[in-house]
């Protein structure tokens, strides 16, 4: 599992890529027109690693504006793109739950309510391993 962290005074990213082919980026602190930027570089250097799944973590986000929404959808769009599966955690008691909710928006993502739903997704790989030693390591 690699980790590392970026961003700036308002947003902070970190990131974790783990034994899943699943990058989580955590995101903490205001997303808005200001540190768009912030989940920018973070996607752009996610998408770069080539993951099967990219998990934007928002539990920890104190804001949510509508450019904040726009940098998601953007998000979303590029990762498609790419081939990579888009996942959000939303609490639906935080910020970005009530936000996305308020636009009209909850439906337009794939959303989890804490990161362990959005990793379980990504148990195909496992499924995959334990089929393969099943049937004698092909």
């Amino acid at each position: 599992m690699a980790a590392g962290s970026q961003g700036s005074p308002r947003l902070r990213s970190s990131y974790r890529y783990d034994d899943l082919d699943v990058l989580t980026v955590l995101l903490s602190g205001e997303l808005d027109e200001g540190t768009a930027l912030v989940v920018v570089r973070a996607v752009t250097f996610a998408l770069d690693k080539r993951p099967h799944a990219l998990v934007l973590d928002l539990a920890d986000l104190s804001a949510l504006t509508r450019a904040g929404l726009h940098v998601l959808r953007a998000a979303q769009d590029r990762a498609a793109t790419e081939g990579v599966a888009l996942r959000l955690v939303v609490p639906a008691a935080g910020v970005a739950g009530r936000t996305l909710a308020e636009a009209g928006m909850a439906a337009v993502f794939d959303v989890y309510p804490d990161l362990a739903a959005a990793r379980v997704e990504n148990d195909r790989t496992r499924f995959l391993r334990r089929m393969r030693r099943r049937l004698g390591g092909r």
